[in-house]
Protein backbone atom coordinates (compact mmCIF):
# COMPACT_ATOMS: atom_id res chain seq x y z
CA UNK A 1 0.00 0.00 0.00
CA UNK A 2 1.71 3.19 -0.85
CA UNK A 3 -0.81 5.78 0.07
CA UNK A 4 0.74 8.00 2.69
CA UNK A 5 -0.45 6.99 5.88
CA UNK A 6 -2.67 10.40 6.92
CA UNK A 7 -5.51 9.85 9.32
CA UNK A 8 -7.03 6.65 10.50
CA UNK A 9 -9.55 6.03 8.21
CA UNK A 10 -6.42 5.98 5.60
CA UNK A 11 -4.35 3.51 8.30
CA UNK A 12 -7.71 1.26 8.47
CA UNK A 13 -8.07 0.70 4.77
CA UNK A 14 -4.47 0.26 4.62
CA UNK A 15 -4.42 -2.31 7.43
CA UNK A 16 -7.65 -4.84 5.19
CA UNK A 17 -6.03 -4.00 1.74
CA UNK A 18 -2.78 -5.54 3.35
CA UNK A 19 -4.21 -9.17 2.96
CA UNK A 20 -4.45 -8.60 -0.53
CA UNK A 21 -2.10 -6.21 -1.93
CA UNK A 22 1.08 -5.86 0.20
CA UNK A 23 3.57 -3.51 0.27
CA UNK A 24 5.78 -5.31 -0.72
CA UNK A 25 5.80 -8.17 -2.93
CA UNK A 26 8.46 -10.70 -2.91
CA UNK A 27 10.21 -12.50 -5.98
CA UNK A 28 13.43 -14.97 -6.25
CA UNK A 29 16.22 -12.49 -5.94
CA UNK A 30 20.28 -12.41 -5.76
CA UNK A 31 20.85 -12.69 -2.03
CA UNK A 32 17.38 -13.91 -0.84
CA UNK A 33 15.96 -17.18 0.02
CA UNK A 34 11.82 -16.65 -0.35
CA UNK A 35 9.95 -19.85 1.21
CA UNK A 36 6.33 -19.75 0.60
CA UNK A 37 3.47 -20.76 3.14
CA UNK A 38 0.69 -22.62 2.52
CA UNK A 39 -1.81 -20.78 5.04
CA UNK A 40 -4.65 -23.50 6.01
CA UNK A 41 -6.69 -20.20 7.69
CA UNK A 42 -6.51 -18.98 4.40
CA UNK A 43 -5.50 -21.59 1.76
CA UNK A 44 -3.55 -18.76 0.39
CA UNK A 45 0.65 -18.51 -0.54
CA UNK A 46 2.57 -16.22 1.96
CA UNK A 47 5.74 -15.36 1.11
CA UNK A 48 8.54 -14.45 3.43
CA UNK A 49 12.42 -14.19 3.24
CA UNK A 50 14.16 -15.92 6.03
CA UNK A 51 13.06 -19.85 7.59
CA UNK A 52 12.19 -18.06 10.68
CA UNK A 53 9.73 -16.09 8.99
CA UNK A 54 8.62 -19.53 7.72
CA UNK A 55 8.66 -21.02 11.40
CA UNK A 56 6.15 -17.87 12.68
CA UNK A 57 3.56 -18.82 9.85
CA UNK A 58 3.02 -21.99 12.08
CA UNK A 59 1.98 -20.27 15.24
CA UNK A 60 0.77 -17.27 13.14
CA UNK A 61 -1.83 -19.96 11.61
CA UNK A 62 -2.68 -22.27 14.32
CA UNK A 63 -3.10 -19.64 16.91
CA UNK A 64 -7.22 -19.72 17.62
CA UNK A 65 -7.08 -15.59 18.41
CA UNK A 66 -5.89 -14.90 14.99
CA UNK A 67 -8.51 -14.85 11.81
CA UNK A 68 -5.95 -13.98 9.30
CA UNK A 69 -2.58 -12.79 8.71
CA UNK A 70 -0.16 -11.81 6.08
CA UNK A 71 3.66 -10.62 5.42
CA UNK A 72 4.97 -7.50 4.46
CA UNK A 73 1.61 -5.25 5.01
CA UNK A 74 2.61 -1.80 5.11
CA UNK A 75 4.75 1.00 4.88
CA UNK A 76 5.29 3.34 6.90
CA UNK A 77 7.95 6.00 8.35
CA UNK A 78 9.17 6.30 11.55
CA UNK A 79 12.13 8.85 13.02
CA UNK A 80 15.87 7.55 14.03
CA UNK A 81 18.52 10.02 15.17
CA UNK A 82 16.87 13.01 13.36
CA UNK A 83 16.31 11.20 10.16
CA UNK A 84 13.03 9.53 8.60
CA UNK A 85 13.04 6.34 7.39
CA UNK A 86 11.17 3.77 6.07
CA UNK A 87 9.95 0.69 7.31
CA UNK A 88 7.65 -2.69 6.11
CA UNK A 89 7.17 -4.66 9.06
CA UNK A 90 7.20 -8.80 8.67
CA UNK A 91 3.34 -9.75 9.21
CA UNK A 92 0.18 -8.16 9.94
CA UNK A 93 -2.39 -10.22 11.83
CA UNK A 94 -6.05 -9.48 12.41
CA UNK A 95 -7.49 -11.41 15.44
CA UNK A 96 -11.19 -12.39 16.09
CA UNK A 97 -12.01 -9.45 18.12
CA UNK A 98 -11.04 -7.27 15.35
CA UNK A 99 -7.71 -6.19 16.49
CA UNK A 100 -4.48 -5.44 13.99
CA UNK A 101 -0.95 -6.21 15.19
CA UNK A 102 2.13 -6.05 13.36
CA UNK A 103 4.73 -8.18 14.18
CA UNK A 104 8.99 -8.00 13.07
CA UNK A 105 10.55 -11.07 13.16
CA UNK A 106 13.90 -11.55 14.50
CA UNK A 107 16.63 -13.62 15.73
CA UNK A 108 17.73 -13.50 19.51
CA UNK A 109 21.59 -12.34 18.72
CA UNK A 110 19.83 -9.30 16.51
CA UNK A 111 17.71 -8.38 19.36
CA UNK A 112 20.69 -8.22 21.69
CA UNK A 113 22.28 -5.05 20.03
CA UNK A 114 21.95 -2.18 21.53
CA UNK A 115 20.82 -0.31 18.00
CA UNK A 116 18.15 -2.94 17.70
CA UNK A 117 16.69 -2.21 20.11
CA UNK A 118 16.87 1.98 19.42
CA UNK A 119 15.46 1.36 15.94
CA UNK A 120 12.56 -1.07 17.52
CA UNK A 121 11.96 1.31 20.22
CA UNK A 122 11.44 4.34 16.87
CA UNK A 123 9.23 1.80 14.49
CA UNK A 124 7.00 1.20 17.55
CA UNK A 125 6.84 4.59 18.50
CA UNK A 126 5.50 5.95 15.51
CA UNK A 127 3.59 2.43 14.81
CA UNK A 128 1.42 3.59 17.38
CA UNK A 129 0.86 6.95 16.01
CA UNK A 130 -0.63 5.13 13.64
CA UNK A 131 -2.74 3.22 16.63
CA UNK A 132 -1.29 -0.13 15.32
CA UNK A 133 0.79 -1.89 17.58
CA UNK A 134 4.01 -3.56 16.90
CA UNK A 135 5.43 -6.68 18.61
CA UNK A 136 8.42 -8.52 18.24
CA UNK A 137 8.49 -11.91 17.71
CA UNK A 138 12.07 -13.82 19.12
CA UNK A 139 13.35 -16.64 17.90
CA UNK A 140 13.14 -18.31 21.00
CA UNK A 141 9.50 -18.53 21.19
CA UNK A 142 9.14 -19.51 17.54
CA UNK A 143 11.42 -22.02 17.35
CA UNK A 144 10.22 -23.89 20.89
CA UNK A 145 11.35 -27.01 19.74
CA UNK A 146 8.56 -29.22 20.77
CA UNK A 147 5.51 -27.01 19.82
CA UNK A 148 7.01 -26.07 16.50
CA UNK A 149 7.11 -29.93 16.11
CA UNK A 150 3.63 -30.18 16.45
CA UNK A 151 2.16 -27.43 14.85
CA UNK A 152 3.91 -28.78 11.47
CA UNK A 153 2.72 -31.76 12.30
CA UNK A 154 -1.08 -29.77 12.20
CA UNK A 155 -0.25 -28.81 8.91
CA UNK A 156 1.34 -31.37 7.26
CA UNK A 157 -2.49 -32.99 7.88
CA UNK A 158 -5.03 -30.22 8.04
CA UNK A 159 -7.23 -30.74 5.35
CA UNK A 160 -10.29 -29.16 3.24
CA UNK A 161 -12.57 -31.78 2.70
CA UNK A 162 -15.13 -32.74 4.86
CA UNK A 163 -15.18 -35.43 8.25
CA UNK A 164 -14.73 -38.63 7.74
CA UNK A 165 -17.01 -40.84 9.69
CA UNK A 166 -14.10 -41.84 12.38
CA UNK A 167 -13.37 -38.20 13.18
CA UNK A 168 -17.33 -37.87 13.68
CA UNK A 169 -16.73 -40.56 15.64
CA UNK A 170 -13.55 -39.51 17.59
CA UNK A 171 -15.69 -36.21 18.01
CA UNK A 172 -19.44 -37.35 19.29
CA UNK A 173 -17.03 -39.52 22.06
CA UNK A 174 -15.63 -36.63 23.62
CA UNK A 175 -18.81 -34.69 22.95
CA UNK A 176 -20.87 -37.39 24.91
CA UNK A 177 -18.31 -38.66 27.74
CA UNK A 178 -15.67 -35.49 27.78
CA UNK A 179 -11.62 -36.19 27.65
CA UNK A 180 -9.91 -38.85 26.46
CA UNK A 181 -6.43 -40.14 25.57
CA UNK A 182 -5.85 -41.15 21.92
CA UNK A 183 -4.82 -44.68 23.25
CA UNK A 184 -9.05 -45.07 25.14
CA UNK A 185 -9.91 -43.84 21.06
CA UNK A 186 -8.66 -45.85 19.50
CA UNK A 187 -9.50 -49.00 21.27
CA UNK A 188 -13.29 -47.33 21.14
CA UNK A 189 -13.24 -46.57 17.28
CA UNK A 190 -11.36 -49.64 16.66
CA UNK A 191 -8.29 -48.09 14.97
CA UNK A 192 -4.37 -47.76 15.23
CA UNK A 193 -2.28 -45.35 15.90
CA UNK A 194 -1.35 -45.10 12.44
CA UNK A 195 -4.27 -44.40 11.50
CA UNK A 196 -6.17 -42.15 14.00
CA UNK A 197 -2.79 -39.81 14.45
CA UNK A 198 -3.67 -37.92 11.27
CA UNK A 199 -6.90 -37.35 11.58
CA UNK A 200 -6.70 -36.37 15.36
CA UNK A 201 -3.87 -33.69 13.88
CA UNK A 202 -6.24 -32.40 11.05
CA UNK A 203 -9.41 -31.64 13.92
CA UNK A 204 -6.59 -30.17 15.65
CA UNK A 205 -5.98 -28.11 12.88
CA UNK A 206 -9.75 -27.46 12.21
CA UNK A 207 -9.97 -25.94 15.78
CA UNK A 208 -12.42 -28.68 16.86
CA UNK A 209 -10.09 -30.49 19.21
CA UNK A 210 -8.05 -29.31 22.05
CA UNK A 211 -4.52 -30.34 23.43
CA UNK A 212 -1.16 -29.58 25.04
CA UNK A 213 0.80 -28.92 21.85
CA UNK A 214 3.78 -28.15 23.83
CA UNK A 215 4.08 -31.75 25.10
CA UNK A 216 4.77 -34.57 22.27
CA UNK A 217 1.46 -36.10 20.72
CA UNK A 218 1.40 -40.09 21.96
CA UNK A 219 -1.31 -42.38 22.57
CA UNK A 220 -1.11 -40.64 26.20
CA UNK A 221 -2.16 -37.37 24.75
CA UNK A 222 -5.56 -36.30 26.27
CA UNK A 223 -7.78 -34.76 23.73
CA UNK A 224 -10.73 -32.29 24.87
CA UNK A 225 -14.04 -31.33 22.55
CA UNK A 226 -13.17 -27.75 21.94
Amino acid sequence: MKACLSSPEVVNEALKSAFYEPARNLTKSRGKNIHRYVSTKSGQRISVESTLEFDACFHFDFDKSIRRFCSQPIRYNYLLDGKKRTYVPDFLAEFNAGEFVLFEVKTNSETDSESFKREFEAKKRAAEQLGIPLELLKESEIRDTQLLKNLKLLHRYASRDDLTHYQQAILSILSDFGSQNVESLMHKIGMNRVGIMPMVCDLLARCLLDADLEMPLTNQTVLNYA
